[in-house]
């Protein structure tokens, strides 16, 4: 006898667990993505796409989704868990206490803990409401019509015991209901619920590629981000909206013809001088014996969407700046190199165009870090050489000479 009602009790337990655990699960979840990738066609964009696919009312009604909102179906349902009493308070009634507020939600870029902000909100409700009793008797008739913050929503169909309903969410403080005139026993639910919402994204120019995610947690119930009142009861507890922005910018450096070889002329201060020039410019120093500097430029296309950084790497050194090096003697003289950047591309810091900026040898924190305020394909810049007078005093010191070197420029995506 006392084995056999210990074992009943436990058998009675295990059924009433398995019946619980057929309405309710641990969380529900929704995915919401949004991509970002430059367009030669049109350069000025700088807005993420929504990726996410369209379902619940926007795909069964989609005249009734503006431009800028999304629909995606809800994957929760709702269940009459006590009677409903003839004009009750609203939070014995159908009950919508919806996320209609907006909410920052911090997204982290999965490669290098760059962090940025979406900020969501509800703006739109659908549901079927399913009951075996009469569903007209309601304070302002059917679920067609509900109370503000809710409006119609411009679509609702049905009959006496299936009615599906679609209300538009303002950001006005307060719940949706619908208050019942009589009295309810009979099992009702919620069900093919979704939401449409509005998601502000970014400005993707100001992210490094790659893989934004967050997610905002909501909870459901009572008192909860997300509140059905006090009758119906979810089938979650949890709802976890998983965000997913993905940022492909495009960085693509196309030297000009012959611009990997560049020959230093002679040339006055601020200019770029041709080989003709150059020789011409020697034979007057022949004559005024007045040192020149020695100048050249190798030219590129860029296209360029989002952050880099430029920086130096050379075969040798002198100082902080690159170095050329004699065939005779091994003496050495520093070069200075500069870039100019398209213009569309500015100075994170300054928000200045870039032309005439001195690179750095490597990779310096906080140094040369450029972005593109609009997306640029193709786009014309140049890097400049420089050896200043004193030291080309220094390499006439050897002459007849060549002088050598050789310089990297590295155009990096990954500044931080």
């Amino acid at each position: 006898m006392n084995l056999q009602g210990p074992r009943a009790f436990a058998g009675v337990m295990t059924a009433c667990l398995l019946l619980v655990t057929s309405f309710f699960s641990p969380a529900a979840t929704m995915e919401i993505s949004a991509s970002f990738t430059p367009s030669a066609t049109n350069p000025e964009n700088s807005a993420f796409t929504n990726t996410t696919p369209l379902s619940g009312y926007c795909v069964t009604w989609p005249q009734y989704c503006p431009a800028g909102v999304w629909g995606i179906a809800l994957p929760l349902e709702l269940r009459l868990k006590k009677p409903i009493v003839a004009n009750d308070v609203p939070r014995n009634n159908p009950y919508f206490g919806l996320s209609n507020k907006s909410r920052s939600i911090p997204v982290v870029n999965q490669t290098t803990g760059e962090t940025s902000q979406v900020t969501f909100r509800v703006s739109g409700f659908s549901a079927t409401y399913e009951s075996v009793a009469d569903n007209t008797s309601w304070v302002g008739g059917t679920f067609m019509w509900p109370n503000a913050p809710c409006q119609f929503g411009g679509a609702s169909v049905g009959n006496s015991y299936h009615y599906t309903f679609l209300w538009t969410v303002t950001s006005a403080d307060g719940a949706c209901y619908k208050i019942s005139t009589v009295d309810r026993t009979e099992p009702s639910r919620f069900y093919d619920m979704s939401i449409a919402y509005e998601l502000e994204t970014p400005d993707p120019l100001k992210m490094s590629s790659g893989v934004y995610t967050g997610t905002a947690p909501l909870t459901i119930g009572p008192g909860g981000n997300i509140d059905f009142g006090d009758v119906y009861e979810a089938s979650d507890t949890m709802l976890n909206i998983n965000f997913t922005l993905t940022v492909t910018h495009e960085l693509k450096l196309t030297p000009a013809a012959g611009a990997q070889t560049v020959a230093l002329q002679p040339c006055p201060a601020g200019k770029i001088c041709s080989e003709d020039e150059g020789e011409a410019n020697w034979e007057r120093w022949m004559i005024s014996r007045v040192t020149p500097q020695l100048t050249g430029r190798s030219a590129f296309t860029l296209s360029s969407s989002g952050g880099f950084t430029v920086f130096l790497d050379c075969a040798e050194h002198v100082g902080n700046e690159c170095a050329l090096t004699s065939d005779n003697s091994g003496q050495q003289v520093p070069m200075r190199v500069a870039i100019n950047l398209p213009d569309n591309v500015i100075d994170t810091q300054t928000g200045s165009t870039v032309t005439g900026r001195p690179l750095l040898i490597g990779k310096s924190e906080g140094q040369n870090y450029f972005s593109a305020k609009t997306y640029g394909a193709d786009k014309p810049g140049s890097i400049d050489f420089l050896v200043r007078q004193k030291d080309v005093d220094t390499m006439l010191a050897t002459r007849p000479d060549t002088y050598r070197g050789a310089v990297t420029v590295i155009f990096d995506p990954n500044i931080y």
